[in-house]
């Protein structure tokens, strides 16, 4: 009995659309790279609902000939490649010609273009790989194509692409990628109609950058560059006091085609290992230009990796590029005068915070009237200054404080046993359980900001705020619009801070946004984003606290013995017995 059959060649396109177009944004990159190989200087963007209902982009690019309009549906028609010898030499950003095949295989598609060389345009609509009508129309430079409704046919691959809001993120953070390695073609981008991204085309990746991430990331950018035999390197890196929660800063282009690659990610994590603090992720523009000879841009169907031929020669020079400008004079901090003035208005704010909550004793480490964990969470080091009590007034059945080692582990003595307890362990503990109890019982208890923060973000980021401003409410934030690329927090949640940290809102953002893609419930806020919270939050080491600080955290561990281990199982005590000490020292054997 027969079992092979040959599938028909509608369900093939299908097949082949789900390698290509993955989602909204992977059908934007692929019309993206199709006007700038049309040699655009303008390209306009256009989504709705996340681009599922509707993407158009139009270019000022040479356009398509009306001879070639309906033929660019059909599979492996491109101009750009004509030989075997070609794929090993591509220069441009498209070459496999199966992108608008692929992408009218599971939507409906208009394409209107002006070639050149004529005087009027020609419009094709397709629909489900079909090409159903085309006609001549008046039209001016260029090209535009909509696409709607993607995967109408398709259902199955439909419910499984993520909210609005987060296939918005997807296709805005696409855009800048791009805009990023085109820096000589205007890029504006418009999501429901508001305008998202605009970028001025001055050939200056400076500005892109700027118009992108904001002013204080182009301040503190450190350029780098090498050049070996054929292979040039040069960017940009973030001064490393700037970082981010996750590996979102990263940036690599490959003779400008963005890519994703372990490579460049394990050479700069190696290169910035010492000059990042532990956990946290450098932002990195990274440009490769390299023969391609030289490389393989054929080993991801989205054309998002690349190989290298002598990978090891690529990662010593990239290598090399960035860790000798980190040794550089470049590196040497800048006084910045005006940041006085910040400091006095931020202690001034924090003298006027008014904290939502009829009983202050519920946020976490509050001793009375004395200052507490929260008022050690600052940007600015400042001396507390409380009536001092000795160690010996702590009277907690057995226990006893007796020294206070690195600024982090408090030294306690019993009955037969030395304790150290480490501070931020325990305060990392708390805050988690408390923050924890606190969200799920829809009872977060937040404080107004008598000087509301401003913070900047890319134009995706900002969307994906907005757009999910019911979950940050739940987590104790207020967050409104603030115009162009920043919004405005007028609330923070009380457990957490007295002193507002524009980088910790910005960490809390990019986690909430990796935790949750999309995810509106409640339950998304998922223990596992609690805790990276609690521990960015969480009083560090190597900081001093009172001495009535330490009595609370000896209290809760030893006395009421409610905290032995931090959010991930790390204990927070470690017992030293007398004879262990008497063993060490060779009074018994």
């Amino acid at each position: 009995m027969k079992e092979l059959y040959k599938l028909s060649e509608q369900l093939t396109h299908i097949l082949a659309a789900g390698e290509v177009v993955e989602r909204p944004a992977s059908c934007l990159k692929e019309l993206l790279e199709n006007s700038i190989d049309a040699g655009a200087s303008l390209i306009d963007v256009k989504i709705e609902k996340g681009g599922m209902k509707r993407i158009e982009v139009y270019d000022n690019g040479k356009g398509i000939h009306p001879d070639d309009i309906e033929y660019v549906f059909e599979r492996h028609t491109t101009s750009k490649i004509k030989s075997l010898e070609d794929i090993f030499s591509i220069k441009t950003m498209g070459f496999r010609g199966e992108a608008l095949c692929a992408i009218s295989s599971v939507a409906k598609v208009t394409l209107v273009s002006k070639h050149l060389e004529e005087e009027q345009g020609c419009m094709v609509k397709v629909e489900g790989g079909k090409v159903l009508s085309k006609s001549f129309c008046p039209f001016k430079k260029g090209t535009r194509i909509v696409v709607e409704d993607i995967f109408y046919n398709t259902p199955a691959r439909l419910k499984f692409l993520k909210s609005p809001s987060t296939e918005q993120k997807y296709c805005l953070e696409m855009v800048e990628k791009i805009a990023i390695a085109w820096p000589e073609i205007s890029f504006r981008a418009e999501a429901d109609g508001k305008r998202q991204i605009f970028t001025p085309g001055d050939n200056k990746i400076e500005s892109v950058i700027g118009s992108i991430f904001g002013i204080e990331i182009v301040k503190n950018l450190v350029e780098f560059s090498i050049e070996k035999e054929s292979l040039k390197v040069w960017g940009y890196f973030v001064n490393p006091t700037v970082s981010r929660a996750t590996r979102s800063g990263y940036h690599f282009y490959v003779n400008r085609r963005y890519i994703k690659s372990k490579l460049f990610s394990s050479c700069v994590d190696e290169a910035f290992k010492n000059s990042v603090i532990t956990g946290r992720f450098p932002i990195v523009f990274l440009f490769v230009q390299i023969p391609p000879s030289e490389i393989d841009v054929n080993v991801h169907p989205s054309k998002l990796e690349v190989k290298f031929r002598d990978e090891q020669f690529v990662y010593n020079t990239v290598y090399k590029a960035i860790a000798d400008s980190l040794k550089s004079e470049k590196m040497i901090a800048k006084l910045d005068l005006s940041k006085v003035d910040d400091a006095n208005d931020a202690e001034l704010e924090h003298k006027h915070i008014e904290v939502l909550s009829a009983n202050s004793n519920d946020i976490s480490l509050v001793i009375s009237e004395q200052p507490n964990f929260f008022e050690m969470f600052s940007n600015e080091p400042r001396e507390v200054v409380i009536e001092q009590q000795g160690f010996e007034n702590f009277d907690a059945g057995n226990y006893k404080i007796v020294g206070y080692a690195f600024d982090t582990y408090i030294i306690v003595q019993g009955d037969d046993s030395l304790y150290l307890i480490d501070q931020h362990a325990v305060h990392e503990r708390r805050l988690f359980e408390d923050f924890k109890g606190q969200i799920y019982s829809s009872n977060v208890q937040s404080q107004v900001l008598a000087v509301p923060v401003v913070a900047q973000l890319p134009s995706s980021q900002k969307e994906f705020v907005l757009s999910n401003r019911s979950i940050f409410q739940k987590m104790g934030f207020e967050i409104e619009d603030f115009g162009k690329n920043e919004i405005v927090v007028r609330t923070w949640p009380a457990i957490l801070t007295k002193s507002i940290d524009k980088v910790f809102l910005l960490d809390v953002i990019e986690m909430v946004y990796e935790q949750m893609v999309g995810d509106k419930s409640l339950v998304g806020i998922s223990e596992d984003l609690l805790k990276r919270i609690a521990c960015r939050a969480a009083v560090k080491g190597n900081s001093k606290i009172s001495d009535l600080e330490k009595k609370e955290i000896v209290e809760l561990v030893l006395v009421k013995k409610e905290i032995f281990h931090c959010p991930h199982g790390r204990p927070v005590v470690v017992e030293i017995t007398k004879k262990d000490i008497e063993k060490m020292f060779k009074r018994i054997v």
